[in-house]
């Protein structure tokens, strides 16, 4: 009988994904914090009538829909190439947590540079 050689995927990788993730999570639970907390008092002058606060939800409803879609697209892309690698190399050993952080980690990406942006944009402060 005909082994096949596999290579028994590495511990370190899928710890360093979800590391990643961890750590992508934290600073954006951070900046959207801050962002909300920023944002609040502008969006009250808006619903006042003021200009710039209406400006300023106009803005976060239009960035919410397109981080969506581009966090769906990112998700969807990162499952086919995955996917794709399988079917294409159905011996190779393959780390399904690593690969999971790995969609996770793309699918979270659109959020995570809006909403830095917004809190350093919001706070006034340089990065």
């Amino acid at each position: 009988m005909t082994r096949s050689i596999r290579k028994r995927p590495s511990a370190t990788a899928a710890g360093v994904e979800a590391q990643t993730l961890a750590t992508r999570m934290a600073t954006l639970h951070a900046d959207a914090g801050m962002t909300i907390a920023m944002r609040m008092p502008i969006l009250m002058r808006g619903a006042l009538g003021d200009s710039h606060g209406q400006r300023e939800a106009a803005k976060a409803v239009s960035e919410k829909v397109s981080a969506v879609m581009e966090s769906g697209l990112a998700a969807s892309q990162a499952a086919v190439l995955f996917w794709w690698g399988v079917a294409l190399n159905p011996l190779a050993a393959v780390d399904f947590a690593e690969e999971a952080a790995k969609v996770a980690n793309s699918t979270l990406e659109p959020f995570s540079k809006r909403t830095s942006a917004n809190a350093t944009r919001l706070t006034g402060r340089k990065r």
